[in-house]
């Protein structure tokens, strides 16, 4: 009966050579997933019919049952490329999932295990020899064999049922490959009868199945099997450079695609889970019908802001899910942001021109009308209400100078550098040249700023020292956060509450553009500016999310820095 064997030996030797040949064929498939399951399982199904050849040789029994082990192992491995493929052949994502990966591969493992050690327990089988139809080592199969073969079918089940139903929605004509596919599986009768009465030797006819799909797929009907994935929903999906998520009627995620993954990784094992539960900025977002959303990027970028758009999805006539649409416009929305907050400063700076002219007009008349009425009356009088007048227009140059620096700095910084904050203080403290005031800096830090604006906001701090405060202002760095605090008379809660307003000077007509000034600049670098309300020894201006580093840097070491 050798020539039974020869047969057996060309069969196998035919599949090896075909799942090895197929290999070559494989750049056509464009889905680079697709790809890549396909030459797994046609790289482990070639030297599955390779282990069958050196199994059915005649070799010496201990060295058919080496060959044995070797397809066990490769052809378990088979297993998880047929997978594999089909996911990604059917626009699924089974084989992205972490969660399934890691599960696959522990169970890969234990099982591989078992096989490699059964040379010492024999739980998963035994050998022995017979002379029919030819000499070779016969295989007895133990409990743990069918577990896992129940298990392998099993799971290939799953992969054939993905195929069918991606056939089965397909708009081609599908009928040659849906045949192939049949046939893929047709070896595990033989398989079956192997068991009985019909003459069949007990062997894993699989690779046989494999190679006929590999011969079929990629040289004969290989136009249809590339052309079916593009119709299926998440290879169109995919293709679509937005962030989609398709959502059931009760929020679920049901798909996603690609470019969410990748803006958002904690989707990527989402399947099934509420959005609320995986992404609360989003859903929050769609159940208040908010245009726009701010969400923090998991993969380290900084915060970017997307568009949403909601399209139902219609089964029929009725609605099963909704597809969330999500745009990235950062670009766009930060120079709308941008844009706003310009003109809100115009605005304020509109209302600081009406107030601040008009007001001190008024005095510098009513003081020339004095001027007027008691030059004849009292000389002294006439003085006072002329250095009056001088120290009114001294103020109205002062506020000139203010709102001018105003147009000149309330827009976005574009170029930081790295400020010494000694430094940049002296500097201020320099340029105001206080009468009895002594400031203080707490701590060393390098504040990352616009060099010049930094020192205007310092100065108006030390102005305001100069005027309202008693004799001492300190100036302290904390983390992500400036103080300065000067000594003396608290502010009431209503200047605190308006102090920041240009139409309301606080706390005096001569310190009226300070805070307004500091809170522009302090917008302009994007950090917060307040009154700390709780401190009652005096005034303390608390400038938060400021980019800081603690530590000076040597003299002259300021750096510019690009924003």
């Amino acid at each position: 009966m050798e020539s039974l064997r020869a047969a057996y030996l060309c069969a196998f030797t035919a599949a090896a050579v075909a799942c090895f040949a197929g290999l070559h064929r494989l750049q056509r498939l464009t889905d680079p997933d697709t790809r890549r399951g396909l030459a797994g399982l046609l790289t482990l199904t070639g030297v599955w019919s390779a282990s069958h050849v050196g199994r059915l040789l005649p070799l010496a029994p201990d060295v058919q049952a080496w060959f044995y082990l070797v397809g066990l192992v490769v052809g378990l491995g088979t297993v998880g490329a047929w997978l594999y493929f089909c996911s990604a052949y059917t626009g699924r994502r089974y084989h992205r999932q972490p969660s399934i990966r890691r599960s696959a591969l522990a169970l890969y493992l234990v099982i591989v295990g078992l096989k490699l050690t059964n040379p010492l327990h024999h739980w998963y089988f035994t050998t022995s020899t017979t002379a029919v139809p030819f000499p070779h080592a016969v295989i007895d199969l133990g409990t743990v064999h069918w577990v896992v073969t129940a298990l392998s079918y099993a799971l290939s089940a799953v992969g054939f049922y993905l195929l069918y139903e991606v056939l089965s929605e397909s708009k081609l004509n599908v009928t040659a490959l849906g045949t192939l596919v049949g046939a893929t599986g047709l070896p595990v009768v033989f398989y079956v009868l192997s068991f009985g009465t019909t003459g069949l030797l007990t062997l894993h006819y699989e690779p046989l199945g494999v190679a006929v799909f590999a011969i079929g797929t990629l040289y004969v009907v290989d136009d249809d099997f590339v052309a079916v994935p593009p119709f299926w929903r998440t290879q169109v999906i995919d293709a679509i450079g937005e962030v989609i998520i398709l959502l059931d009627d009760e929020s679920r995620i049901r798909d996603v695609n690609r470019r969410a993954t990748d803006r958002f990784p904690a989707l990527a094992d989402a399947v099934g889970a509420r959005l609320s539960t995986v992404r609360p900025d989003l859903a929050d977002a769609v159940a208040t019908g908010e245009d726009v959303v701010e969400v923090d990027a998991e993969n380290g970028d900084s915060r970017r802001y997307y568009f949403l758009n909601t399209s139902p999805l219609v089964s029929g006539t009725a609605e099963v899910g909704r597809a969330l649409i999500c745009t990235d416009v950062t670009r766009v929305e930060r120079q709308r942001r941008k844009l706003k907050r310009q003109n809100e400063q115009f605005d304020d700076l509109a209302a600081a021109i009406t107030h601040e002219f008009r007001n001190t007009l008024t005095v510098a008349g009513g003081y020339f009308q004095a001027v007027a009425d008691g030059h004849a009356r009292d000389e002294s009088s006439a003085v006072e209400a002329c250095r009056r007048v001088e120290r009114a227009h001294a103020r109205m140059e002062r506020i000139v100078t203010d709102l001018s620096m105003l147009a000149r700095h309330g827009g976005a910084v574009e170029r930081m550098h790295e400020c010494d904050l000694q430094g940049t203080v002296e500097g201020a403290v320099g340029t105001v040249e206080p009468e009895g005031v002594s400031v203080t800096v707490d701590g060393d830090a390098t504040i990352l700023a616009d060099r010049s604006r930094l020192g205007r906001l310092f100065a108006k701090a030390v102005e305001f020292a100069d005027l309202y405060g008693d004799d001492a202002m300190v100036v302290r760095a904390e983390r992500e956060r400036l103080t300065l605090t000067v000594e003396g008379e608290p502010l009431s809660e209503g200047s605190i509450d308006r102090a920041f307003e240009y139409a309301a000077p606080v706390p005096s007509a001569e310190t009226g553009t300070v805070f307004p000034t500091m809170r522009i600049i302090a917008q302009a670098h994007g950090w917060t500016v307040d009154l700390d309300a709780t401190y009652r020894d005096g005034v303390r201006i608390v400038l938060g999310a400021v980019d800081m580093e603690a530590g000076a840097r040597a003299a002259g070491g300021d750096d510019e820095v690009s924003s």
